[in-house]
């Protein structure tokens, strides 16, 4: 069964990329997550960037839909604006610890194309259709190495 996620790239006046570390994966990601049934992904990357940092924003624009063939996997990656006076929250229920990072500097530990997202969303790309077919993809402690291919 096909998953759908929506993601939001939501940058601070220096230009860093706000990322989420989970709770359930030692991994860092956007924040965002799976859409509800029947949920449209503007709106369920509104919700869970508000439910996982507090934050409220509105949707700039689409970067693009990823699909990923080998998880059956959809992901909708948005860039979100947050106005300078609203502050993410410290952690929360899914959320162990929030910062920003340099789009050139992200961490090693992030979770599978999200560099690759990320990459597009700095870039100014809109409305891509990329579909990424994973080769291999290899957990090592707090290090995550993968592969992947660009079609």
């Amino acid at each position: 069964m096909t998953t759908y996620g929506a993601f939001g790239v939501i940058r601070d006046s220096a230009g860093k990329v706000l990322l989420v570390r989970r709770r359930d994966y030692p991994l860092w990601d956007l924040p965002g997550g799976t859409q509800e049934a029947g949920e449209l992904p503007e709106l369920g990357v509104r919700r869970e960037i508000r439910e996982e940092t507090g934050l409220n924003g509105t949707i700039d624009h689409l970067v693009g839909t990823y699909f990923r063939l080998l998880h059956d996997d959809v992901q909708s990656i948005f860039v979100i604006n947050v106005s300078s006076d609203q502050q993410p929250i410290a952690a929360g229920p899914e959320t162990k610890e929030l910062a920003y990072f340099a789009p050139d500097n992200l961490p090693q530990n992030l979770v599978a194309l999200r560099a690759e997202q990320i990459q597009d969303a700095v870039a100014g790309k809109k409305a891509l259709h990329v579909i990424a077919q994973e080769n291999r993809w290899v957990y090592r402690g707090e290090r995550i190495l993968r592969w992947f291919k660009r079609r």
